[in-house]
């Protein structure tokens, strides 16, 4: 008995590379970022006196804040070594 030989294509995978949307370009990418800084800009305004005033203490007690935890973790370390 002799098998009859047919010829059998060979299956081979092909990977399919899954392609990567295109958005906008690089180019188009900046340009849309700058007129988003531009709009930011145009928005802002210059703050008056009393808000800028508030501004400032706020932003002067936190940092004091954060240098009195400093100096006490400093303190304590320094009593405790000693």
């Amino acid at each position: 008995m002799e098998e009859s030989k047919e010829s059998k294509p060979i299956e081979q995978k092909q990977e399919v590379k899954a392609e990567k949307p295109k958005g906008p370009g690089f180019f188009s990418r900046i340009k849309n970022k700058l007129l988003q800084y531009k709009r930011t800009i145009d928005v802002a305004r210059k703050p008056d006196k009393s808000e800028f005033v508030s501004s400032l203490k706020i932003t002067v007690g936190g940092i004091a804040l954060i240098g009195l935890i400093g100096f006490a973790i400093f303190l304590l370390y320094f009593l405790v070594v000693r």
